[in-house]
């Protein structure tokens, strides 16, 4: 098969400056570790460059005396020594080498691997905090595994080229170099034959590196699907177990363990026949230098001990050369995988202006929507046109249908997403005007999916305020419910709830929930499906809850049903994105049209069996 040169791995200059301009200011605080370890390296390759020396004076001072070259007079002096003093300094020199060389290696590691940690520790910051400011659509279609690997993997192959390939790359070029001119120095035909063998090894290196690359590169991404599909199943683990798709999910994720299996097979085989050309090659030069050198020996034109450097440097010589080769491989994939991880920060983490513009520190909660289209895919309008208004200090009733783009007005108004077109706008000023982080401390989301930290009671409920005192907690868990079985569990506020709090029950997450934001107190209070998941017991605390907090701030709340309708002092009434009516309850109810024809068809009652609303719900039957 013919010699691809197109395979030799080809360094992204550009994305390799990408990625150090981007990274490469962590290391600033590493520098004298960094140079102290780079020294330790070069003083191990002058060790590896010593050692077989000792061998050398004992063959040529001891064992064949008579062989010594007079052309190589640099141990002359050693002729006037006893041969046990030439052993013993020989025997201490040997020691002496592999006890500096361990040393320094020693060094190199340690201060390489704490840079390399400390490192990984300020990327995988840097990343982390930068995912979790770029805008909730970037998250929508991302899966977490693939995430998961870019901090993981990703992270630390581009660690390992910023810190250990280069230096260790420098290492073996001194190495080489330096065989290399010893090996001149002490016989330059010999040293011909050696370098004219390494042309051969470095075509290996082009036959098998692009192979290598590619099998890598497919291993990855199998990894990469299984890491998603685990994360996926655990994270649903409750639906697997429901509808009893536990042996599926294994099968699925059995067939892609296979698939990484076998490229994990085919990366390994390659490697291994790579390895194996590479020992042929240097099998046969050493064959040829053993001929040639056995010659010149018997010639008189280099001693036994030179022969024995030559042959020692021969079967070294290629080590750092395959390791050169590796390394330029090793760089071209980090480049690539650094890319991505640059390409990931390059992105806006929120809209224009997150730091600046208006303080939201003493809004009143006036609220108006005028002709908001919007979407969450190209093509796939959520919002048409949309315009209404919500009073401040009052309670609005946002209702409709299922899918009607509800809960995409809470996400428009604390600016997870931007309109397509048209204004939103909060005390008469565009939101956009607003600093983003003052206005969401100053609009608290209960989203009905309620989710809970890994943490205990008392820090889910002080999620929105780290500082609040413990008065202030059970303050807030008495006014929500929540105490009420709080204080029956084990340990009470700091019992640890399980992830997303799946120990405990929906309406117990729920009011934990209602504690969160009474305690963060915002003027601006939005409640997305409060009765989801709940009993009618539950749920008429829920509504006993906002009803107790009527009068007090600006409410949202976002339902399809109608059993909160005698809370609001305002509605809107939405179909297919359009807002259809808003208006007072009663203004609603004096009308016979679409918003009444919706409230005919939600027939739930109430624990005693009656409608909630009187003032509608005889006109409903009327009609």
């Amino acid at each position: 098969m013919p010699i691809r040169f197109d395979r030799l791995p080809k360094i992204d200059l550009t994305g390799l400056w990408r990625i150090y301009h981007h990274f490469g200011g962590h290391l600033k605080t590493q520098r004298s570790r960094l140079f102290f370890s780079t020294l330790a390296l070069l003083g191990v390759s002058v060790t590896a460059l010593l050692r077989p020396w000792p061998l050398k004076i004992v063959f040529d001072y001891i064992l064949m005396p008579s062989s010594s070259s007079p052309a190589n007079s640099l141990f002359s002096s050693l002729a006037d020594w006893s041969p046990n003093w030439i052993l013993l300094v020989s025997a201490l020199s040997v020691l002496i080498l592999a006890a500096v060389g361990g040393l320094l290696n020693y060094s190199h590691q340690v201060l390489s691997k704490i840079v390399g940690h400390r490192l990984v520790a300020k990327m995988r910051m840097q990343l982390f905090s930068h995912v979790q400011r770029l805008p909730l659509s970037y998250h929508d279609y991302r899966e977490t595994g693939e995430l998961m690997t870019r901090m993981t993997g990703d992270i630390g192959l581009v660690q390992d080229m910023m810190v250990s390939t280069f230096i260790t790359f420098a290492s073996h070029l001194v190495v080489v170099l330096g065989m290399l001119g010893i090996m001149f120095w002490l016989d330059w035909q010999l040293a011909l034959v050696v370098v004219l063998l390494m042309p051969f090894f470095m075509l290996a290196a082009i036959r098998y590196s692009g192979k290598i690359k590619s099998s890598a590169r497919k291993q990855r991404e199998t990894y990469g699907k299984i890491v998603a599909a685990v994360q996926e199943s655990l994270s649903g683990i409750s639906q697997v177990k429901s509808f009893t798709q536990e042996r599926q999910r294994e099968k699925a994720i059995s067939k892609s363990m296979d698939r990484d299996v076998k490229a994990n097979v085919k990366t390994t085989k390659l490697t291994a026949n790579y390895a194996r050309v590479v020992d042929m090659i240097a099998a046969v030069g050493t064959g040829v230098v053993l001929w040639l050198g056995v010659t010149r020996v018997q010639s008189g034109l280099i001693s036994a001990g030179d022969l024995l450097i030559f042959l020692s440097y021969l079967r070294s010589v290629y080590r750092p050369l395959k390791g050169m080769s590796r390394l330029s491989t090793k760089v071209a994939k980090a480049v690539v995988r650094g890319d991505k991880l640059v390409a990931l920060l390059d992105l806006q983490p929120e809209p224009a202006g997150v730091e600046e513009g208006r303080s939201a520190a003493n809004i009143k909660g006036e609220i108006e929507f005028r002709d908001v289209d919007f979407s969450y895919v190209k093509g796939r309008q959520v919002l048409h046109g949309l315009t209404c208004k919500i009073p401040h200090s009052k309670t609005t009733l946002v209702i409709g249908p299922t899918g009607a783009g509800k809960s995409t007005i809470a996400k428009l108004l604390l600016r997870l997403y931007a309109p397509g077109s048209g204004t939103v706008t909060l005390d008469g000023y565009d939101l956009s005007e607003y600093k983003i982080r003052s206005l969401r401390k100053r609009i608290t989301t209960l989203a009905q999916d309620t989710f809970l930290f890994r943490m205990s009671i008392r820090d889910n409920i002080a999620f929105g305020r780290k500082r609040a005192t413990q008065e202030e907690i059970e303050q807030a868990a008495k006014l929500s419910g929540a105490e009420e079985f709080i204080v029956k569990l084990p340990d009470g506020y700091d019992t640890v709830v399980g992830e997303g709090g799946s120990t405990l029950s929906g309406g117990q997450r729920q009011r934990i929930c209602f504690a969160r934001a009474i305690l963060r107190g915002a003027p601006v209070m939005i409640f997305d499906e409060p009765a989801t998941g709940l009993d009618i017991h539950a749920e008429r605390e829920a509504k006993e809850f906002l009803r107790s907090m009527h009068g007090q701030r600006t409410l949202i709340i976002i339902t399809h049903r109608m059993h909160f309708l005698d809370l609001a002092d305002w509605v809107v009434f939405i179909r297919d994105g359009r807002v259809v009516q808003q208006g007072t309850p009663d203004d609603l109810a004096a009308r016979r049209d679409e918003f009444q024809r919706f409230v005919s068809i939600d027939p739930e009652p109430t624990e005693e069996g009656t409608p909630l609303n009187n003032s509608l719900r005889p006109e409903v039957g009327g009609s």
